[in-house]
């Protein structure tokens, strides 16, 4: 067999167990939830779990109550409505900065001091303050969205251009490139993996504050569903409410990964919690 045909059938098997890896890792991941959500249930059912904490089964009636009631629909909308317009706003607003502090030093400079100091804040803890001008609105609990973001995008955009290969700018140079074309052509592709690593986080922290602003003030949703119930006693509500807010961090997340894959960047976009 000849060397480039012996490497060929290397790769193919290499490419075979790496395969299986995943495939092996799906099923044990499969079976530990499996384990853990019968071993919950057991105890639920034998009684050792106190009262208000209820087991998975009566946790799933529950929770398909509460859509056949059409009380989860209602409160799914405006929840996904705050959520979402945030994180557009947010990390649209970070990536594109991001990306122009990545490839100039004077913009990053800019924005250095002032990034440094407000992005430790607790995002939430802005809220009050947006109240008192705009009042308990969508208007606030977007915004508050929208800041908390930004930094994720924002530092994922700007690292991600500063990273880029240096031999790529130079040819771009050397074959007479514009700095606006280098930017959409080399920049911009080149950051991208990086970058979205950044958006999906950015997605899983608007669900955690659309949550933590539907709790405070008037509101509707499934943050303020869920506390609702909590005071009045309806555990399997409450917990309903919370399986409500997984499946739409869960399906928001699985769109933006295709999207991460039709733009090219989805193998590198799979890192990161919302942490």
């Amino acid at each position: 067999m000849s060397t480039s045909g012996s490497m060929a059938a290397q790769l193919m098997r290499r490419q075979s167990v790496l395969g299986g890896s995943r495939e092996q890792t799906w099923l044990i991941s499969s079976l530990f939830t499996v384990f853990v959500l019968a071993a919950w249930e057991a105890l639920a059912m034998a009684g050792v779990l106190p009262a208000y904490i209820y087991g998975p089964i009566e946790i799933a009636k529950a929770f398909f109550e509460l859509a056949r009631s059409g009380d989860l629909a209602a409160q799914t909308g405006p929840s996904l409505y705050r959520a979402l317009s945030g994180f557009f706003i947010g990390s649209a607003i970070g990536v594109m900065l991001g990306l122009l502090a990545g490839v100039s030093r004077v913009f990053r400079d800019l924005f250095d001091l002032t990034q440094s100091f407000t992005h430790p804040i607790p995002k939430i803890a802005l809220f009050p303050a947006i109240a008192v001008l705009l009042g308990f609105t969508d208007t606030s609990r977007i915004l508050v969205i929208a800041i908390s973001a930004f930094y994720p995008s924002y530092l994922n955009a700007m690292n991600g251009a500063l990273g880029i290969n240096a031999r790529l700018l130079w040819v771009a140079r050397n074959v007479g490139a514009s700095k606006l074309r280098t930017f959409f052509q080399v920049v911009v592709p080149a950051a991208m993996p990086r970058a979205l690593v950044g958006v999906r986080i950015s997605l899983m922290i608007s669900f955690v504050l659309m949550v933590a602003t539907e709790v405070v003030g008037h509101s509707n949703g499934l943050g303020a569903g869920l506390m609702a119930a909590y005071r009045d006693g309806e555990y399997g509500a409450m917990y309903a409410g919370i399986v409500a807010v997984a499946l739409c961090g869960v399906a928001s997340n699985a769109v933006l990964q295709l999207v991460a894959r039709a733009l090219g960047g989805g193998r590198h976009a799979g890192g990161g919690g919302h942490g």
